[in-house]
């Protein structure tokens, strides 16, 4: 005998099967698509930005990766508060730690009162302080190094 009861069950189950199938591919294809746009954003070459990045070469205890870049622009804060331009999570840091500012073709960088100091090469800041390319800076217990295109 013909039970059209369990016919439409079965086709349900079967059409809930395939969206559930469709549903994981889709989801899939969603998270390749933003993997490959990230790494695309990545990869952009460092002479995109005409001011540089600093690029974290130890990031102490703030769980940044190595390598990690922050794009300047004409004038940059530092600082652990997340109103600056580079926000760091380092305990170390002051909300407003050090402020960097391109004067002509010069990056001049100057400690904004900071507990820990800010430190270019090994040495304190006092002042205004010339930066330039290939200089590591260190606030709080991350070292940034400058790269400019």
């Amino acid at each position: 005998m013909f039970d059209i009861a369990n016919l439409s069950l079965d086709v349900i189950t079967l059409l809930l099967r395939i969206a559930v199938v469709f549903l994981l591919y889709f989801f899939l294809w969603q998270v390749l698509r933003a993997i490959t746009r990230d790494l695309r954003i990545e990869a952009a070459p460092a002479s995109a930005n005409p001011y540089g990045q600093l690029v974290v070469t130890s990031a102490g205890q703030t769980g940044l990766a190595v390598g990690k870049s922050f794009p300047l622009g004409p004038n940059a804060t530092i600082g652990r508060s997340t109103s600056t331009d580079i926000a760091l999570n380092d305990n170390f840091l002051s909300a407003e730690h050090a402020r960097m500012e391109m004067q002509g073709d010069e990056w001049l960088l100057e400690d904004l009162g900071s507990t820990n100091g800010t430190f270019v090469n090994g040495f304190e800041v006092r002042g205004l302080t010339p930066v330039n390319d290939g200089d590591i800076i260190r606030v709080g217990r991350v070292e940034l190094k400058l790269v400019r295109a």
